[in-house]
């Protein structure tokens, strides 16, 4: 907490004069500028005379001035939003979102230490949950009407991991045509020809209802655009699931190896397909790395502790999390355009793709 020590270097006055402002002593004169200075500081501080007391009305006046936006430093607590799929404690997700969540909140701290910030999970996902919310992270893929009134009234917002409604307010996402183009161009160079691909269906949560509508999902489209550009018969050789989870994985792999027509390489849309994969494959007597290659995506901390190690694309979603509150935190301070960032990727090149002899 701030001192009166504190506010008095920071105005350059005794530290008596600030106690008597700031107990209003009616017989204790000052010039208004000085007044208003030491107000001013003290609210941005943070400090407080007593248990109870808070300089509201400064606050306010501040917030006016400002046109009501909140100002970094205000002791008024922010109320932030997350909407998302999971969240961490819910046994769901495997660490994707878990992660962005993390380092949402562990970023946004940091750049504001100051600021009460009071973090609030979104649930349910109908607009009524939005309600009184000062900033709003959105996580995943949801669909919504950015004019809806409780939409309009959140200051801040920021999607992560999809567009933005027609680019109407921030968004942080993934280039995944880059990250397939990546992991296919290495299957290749590694001699791979025939390559297939094991991916789970994805889907846009509604934001009016809740309802999960079944979309094409990015990698796959991707990766037909990459087959069609570098004429690779690609129509024998997906198979596609519901959810992007292990047992998943382990079931399509087991129908593409009872297919009898095996592709050499396969590259699943995520590590948790990529790990029902290897299971499959071991079952069936075929070695990865060796018998046939894999490249995956997403690098989930587990991914190096397969046998073989498994080659994946990073998406890095600590980063994701990271740029998101970054943006959040540029808005605050006064940005009020929106803005689209990418961020990178990195293909982690280990054992269980290699070059064919």
């Amino acid at each position: 907490m701030a001192t009166l020590n504190d506010i008095a270097e920071a105005c350059g006055v005794s530290k008596a004069t600030v106690s008597r402002v700031l107990n209003q002593d009616p017989g204790f004169s000052v010039g208004e500028e000085t007044r208003e200075k030491i107000l001013n500081t003290a609210a941005q501080m943070n400090y407080e005379m007593g248990k109870k007391r808070r300089y509201a009305s400064v606050r306010q006046k501040l917030e006016r001035e400002n046109n009501g936006k909140l100002t970094p430093g205000l002791s008024r607590t922010m109320k932030v939003g997350i909407l998302a799929y999971s969240f961490p404690g819910d046994n769901v997700d495997h660490g994707y979102y878990d992660t962005i969540i993390n380092s949402v909140m562990t970023e946004i701290k940091r750049l504001n230490p100051s600021m009460q910030l009071e973090f609030r999970y979104v649930h349910q996902t109908v607009y009524e949950q939005l309600n009184d919310l000062d900033a709003l992270f959105i996580i995943g893929k949801f669909t919504m009407d950015p004019d809806h009134e409780l939409v309009k009234a959140i200051r801040y917002k920021v999607i992560v991991d999809y567009p933005a409604p027609e680019n109407r307010f921030d968004s942080i996402q993934v280039n995944f045509k880059e990250v397939v183009y990546q992991a296919m161009d290495y299957l290749r160079q590694n001699g791979r020809k025939k390559i297939g691909f094991i991916g789970g269906e994805d889907h846009l949560t509604r934001l009016v209802d809740g309802k999960k509508l079944p979309c094409k999902d990015i990698r796959l489209a991707s990766y037909e655009d990459y087959c069609r550009e570098k004429a690779m018969d690609s129509s024998e050789n997906v198979w596609i699931t519901e959810w992007f989870e292990p047992e998943e994985g382990y079931q399509l792999t087991k129908k593409a190896i009872e297919s009898g027509n095996l592709p050499d390489a396969f590259l699943y849309a995520s590590d948790e397909l990529a790990l029902g994969g290897y299971r499959a494959f071991s079952e069936s007597g075929i070695q990865v790395g060796k018998d046939i290659s894999i490249v995956s995506i997403d690098n989930l901390p587990y991914a190096s502790y397969l046998t073989p190690p498994l080659t994946t694309v990073a998406l890095n979603m600590a980063l994701l999390g990271k740029t998101a509150a970054m943006a959040l935190d540029s808005q605050i301070r006064g940005r009020d355009y929106p803005l689209t960032f990418f961020t990178p990727v990195e293909l982690i090149k280990r054992e269980s793709c290699v070059k064919k002899a």
